[in-house]
C-alpha cells in the first residue's frame, strides 16, 4: 500500500460521532455517507486503496468484503489501541457506523432511494497544502534493473536558498510507487553529495548501507507506506540550513521487472523563525535476533531523555515480521504513561501518531518499546521460505525495531515534573 497524496485524506479519517445505528439503512440515505467519509479518500481511481469504492455499485459489490475488515477494524487502517495516547488523527469508524453497514449488508445491501445520496466528493490531485514554496525532483528518472538487492540511490537537489529557512510541511511524492520502499530527506551544506551525483553514469549515487556517508546528513523529513502529510503548528518548524543540497535518500524494493522511478519531493517554509524547532528522538535495538518458526517472538528497545521535552508524536517503525509495538515512558518519579499501543502493527499502513495535546518528559524519563514479531508459517507476510533467522537490517526481508519520536524542547520546565500534559 502506498502513499496518500491529498489533505482531502485527512478530514475523510476523522472519528465520526452518530446518534444510534440504523435500523433499516440504504446505501444512498446511510451508506454512502459513511463511505465517502472514511473510505473514499483511498479507495478511488489513481489511489491506494485497490479497488474504488465512490458509487452503489462498487460499494455493494465488496459488501461482505468490507463488513468484515470493518467489524475487524482492519479498516479505516488504524494500529492505535484505544486507551494507550490520544492522537488527533485517529481514524475509527464508530460502533454505531459499524453496526449501520453491518446492518445494511446483512439486508442485502439495499440501494435505496436515489434521491437520498448525498452529493458526490470533488476531489482534488492538488499538493496537500496547496502549492509547496520548493519543489524538488531528481533531473532525470532512475532506472531499477529488475533483480537483485534492495537499492539505496541519494538523489541531489540544490535548495535554492541562500538563508536559514525552517520547514512547516513537506510532502513525498513516490514517482513509482510499485518500487519505492521509504525515502529519507536530508540536507548537507558539505558540497560532497553534489560531487559524488551522477558519477557511474545514472541520476544520483549509491548510497548503500555499505557505503560511508561523505557528506553531513541533517534530517529535514521522509516518507513511509501510509503516512500522510502533516503540517507542522504555526510556531514549530524543522531547521533548513542556508545554501544547502537536499539529498532524496530512495530505498527502492526490486519487483524483478525493469522499473524507473522520478520520485519528487514538495516543502512548505515557514515566513518567519519559528519559536520551536521539531528534532527527533530515536528508540531502537540493532541487536535484534528472530528465530525461525518463532510465532510471538519479543524485543525490546530502550532510550533516555536527557532534557525536559515536549512530545509532538510517535512513529513505531517494524517490517513484514512485526505484528505489535508499545511503547511507553517511565518518569523519574516511577510513573508509567503509555505513548502508543500500535496492535495488530501494519507494515503496508505506516503512522506518525500525532498527540492532541503535547505530551511532557521531563529529563531523566526513559522510554522503552516492546515489540513482537512472528517469524513462523503462520504469517502470510513471512518473505523468508525457507524460515530463517531475521537480524535488524534496512531490506524488506530483513527487520527493524525504531520508535521515532518527535519533540520540541520544553520552554518552560516545572520544578518537578511526573509527565502531565503539557498546556
Amino acid at each position: 500500500m502506498h502513499f496518500v497524496l491529498f489533505s482531502a485524506v485527512l478530514s475523510a479519517f476523522t472519528l465520526s460521532v452518530s446518534a444510534a445505528p440504523v435500523a433499516k439503512p440504504t446505501f444512498a440515505k446511510d451508506v454512502a455517507r459513511i463511505v465517502q467519509k472514511n473510505c473514499e479518500g483511498c479507495h478511488r481511481t489513481g489511489q491506494i486503496g485497490p479497488f474504488p469504492l465512490t458509487n452503489f455499485q462498487e460499494v455493494s459489490a465488496f459488501g461482505t468484503e468490507i463488513k468484515r475488515v470493518v467489524s475487524e477494524r482492519r479498516m479505516p487502517p488504524w494500529s492505535a489501541v484505544p486507551g494507550h495516547g490520544e492522537f488527533k488523527n485517529e481514524r475509527r469508524l464508530s460502533a454505531d457506523e459499524i453496526a449501520t453497514i453491518t446492518a445494511w449488508v446483512d439486508a442485502g445491501t439495499p440501494m435505496g432511494n436515489a434521491k437520498d445520496l448525498p452529493p458526490a466528493i470533488q476531489w482534488s490531485d492538488d499538493w496537500a497544502f496547496g502549492k509547496p514554496d520548493l519543489i524538488l525532483k531528481p533531473a532525470a528518472a532512475f532506472e531499477l534493473a529488475p533483480t537483485g538487492v534492495d537499492e539505496y540511490r541519494c538523489f541531489v537537489m540544490p535548495s535554492g536558498l541562500d538563508d536559514v529557512r525552517y520547514i512547516q510541511a513537506m510532502e513525498v511524492r513516490p514517482g513509482n510507487r510499485k518500487v519505492v520502499h521509504h525515502v529519507r530527506a536530508f540536507a548537507d551544506t558539505t558540497g560532497k553529495a553534489r560531487e559524488m551525483d551522477g558519477k557511474d553514469g545514472q541520476p544520483g549515487f549509491d548510497c548503500s548501507l555499505n557505503m560511508t556517508a561523505a557528506f553531513k546528513r541533517i534530517g529535514i523529513g521522509g516518507w513511509a507506506p501510509g503516512n500522510v502529510p502533516a503540517k507542522n503548528a504555526d510556531d514549530i518548524g524543522t531547521f533548513f540550513p542556508a545554501k544547502s543540497d537536499v539529498v532524496m535518500e530512495v530505498h527502492y524494493h526490486r519487483n524483478g521487472l525493469k522499473e524507473s522511478d522520478q520520485s519528487t519531493l514538495g516543502i512548505w517554509l515557514h515566513k518567519n523563525t519559528p519559536k520551536h524547532i521539531q528534532k527527533s528522538l530515536i528508540v531502537a535495538n540493532i541487536g535484534i535476533r528472530i528465530p525461525p518458526g518463532a510465532a510471538r517472538h519479543e524485543e525490546r528497545g530502550r532510550a533516555m531523555v536527557n532534557k525536559d521535552i515536549l512530545v509532538t508524536s510517535i512513529l513505531p517503525h517494524m517490517h513484514l515480521l512485526g505484528t505489535e509495538m508499545k511503547v511507553t515512558a517511565t518518569f523519574p518519579d516511577g510513573k508509567v504513561q503509555d505513548l502508543v499501543w500500535a496492535k495488530p502493527y501494519d507494515f503496508n499502513w505506516q503512522t506518525s501518531y500525532r498527540y492532541k495535546e503535547m505530551l511532557r518528559l521531563p529529563k531523566g524519563t526513559r522510554i522503552d518499546a516492546v515489540a513482537y514479531y512472528n517469524n513462523s508459517e503462520s504469517n502470510p507476510r513471512n518473505p523468508s521460505n525457507p524460515l530463517k533467522e531475521v537480524r535488524w537490517g534496512e531490506g524488506t526481508t530483513e527487520e527493524m525495531l525504531v520508535a521515532f519520536v518527535g519533540y520540541i524542547d520544553d520552554p518552560n520546565p516545572p520544578a518537578a515534573s511526573t509527565g502531565a500534559i503539557a498546556p
